[in-house]
């Protein structure tokens, strides 16, 4: 099986500004809304639907406010009630995984479809994916593939990736390497991070009739590793054998994350690659590891 095959094997998870937290109820009490800039809270008290939303995104992601997902699911019902889609998809997210609601993914397929049908393209996916699992909606891959479809028209990643999936398994559709591998492009052009990590490996490998490039597998393998793919960080860092510093710098990030044998195999081409660095600037580099962060980039 190429590696390819394996990365599809596993389907996408969604990006969400939803943070995913199992089994917290609803707050009790009044909530504390002291952080929160109080024009907005004046907004969001006003009835303001973006103003809702954005109070609800405050209490799911604790910003400014102690993390409560019952009151994020609050705020972002009064915004879902007055149709903004945003809100519709977010409030969707915490019934699918019961965040702060009862799980419920019936009622998680009706929010998203009210906000995919409004061209939401985030909700366009989710809704997709449900309907590739079977998730809350009847199993139909026909249905998949038109609220793929439609995410994808924005360039909508997510989508685009899981498309790429589908016609890679012909899934709903006859089976299409070429079609598949055109929209994994696309998707890694619109900046996934498992897209970027798998056309790298693919011209790294020569997978799906490509001339092995290392060039083009170094770009986007540095894409991905950039977005803090670890995958994309240790294969980046083995193209790179001719310049110690980088694989130092790039191992030395990806060595926390890994494992296992993948792990001890890290910790000695790392130690190996600082061997052939000096020490000032080994520590200059371990300065620059202790400050970097993933940068997500826009889609």
């Amino acid at each position: 099986m190429s590696s390819r095959a394996k990365l599809m094997a596993v389907p996408v998870l969604m990006i969400m500004i939803t943070t995913i937290c199992s089994g917290q109820g609803p707050a009790q009490g009044p909530a504390k809304t002291v952080g929160i800039d109080p024009a907005l809270m004046a907004k969001a008290n006003a009835g303001n639907a973006e103003a809702e939303f954005l109070v609800g995104t405050k209490y799911e992601l604790g910003a400014q406010v102690p993390k409560d997902p019952g009151q994020a699911a609050a705020w972002y019902r009064k915004a879902a009630d007055k149709g903004y889609p945003q809100a519709e998809h977010s409030l969707g997210i915490l019934y699918e995984f019961g965040t702060g609601v009862p799980a419920d993914p019936a009622t998680a397929a009706q929010w998203y479809r009210k906000a995919a049908e409004q061209g939401f393209a985030p909700a366009q996916f989710s809704l997709g994916l449900l309907y590739v699992h079977g998730k809350g909606v009847p199993q139909d891959f026909a249905q998949a593939l038109a609220w793929y479809g439609k995410a994808a028209q924005q360039k909508n990643s997510d989508a685009l990736l899981n498309l790429a999936f589908l016609y890679h398994n012909g899934q709903g559709v006859p089976k299409d390497e070429a079609r598949s591998f055109d929209l994994l492009r696309q998707a890694a052009e619109a900046g996934s991070a498992d897209a970027q990590f798998q056309l790298g490996m693919d011209y790294y490998q020569g997978e799906e009739g490509l001339q092995p490039d290392n060039d083009l597998a170094r770009k986007w393998l540095h894409r991905s590793a950039q977005q803090g793919d670890v995958a994309a960080m240790f294969n980046y860092a083995m193209l790179l054998k001719a310049q110690p510093a980088l694989v130092y710098f790039w191992l030395s990030i990806a060595e926390p994350h890994l494992t296992g044998d993948t792990k001890q195999k890290t910790t000695t081409l790392r130690n190996e690659a600082a061997t052939r660095i000096s020490p000032s600037e080994r520590g200059e580099i371990d300065q620059r590891v202790k400050a970097w962060r993933p940068v997500e980039e826009s889609q």
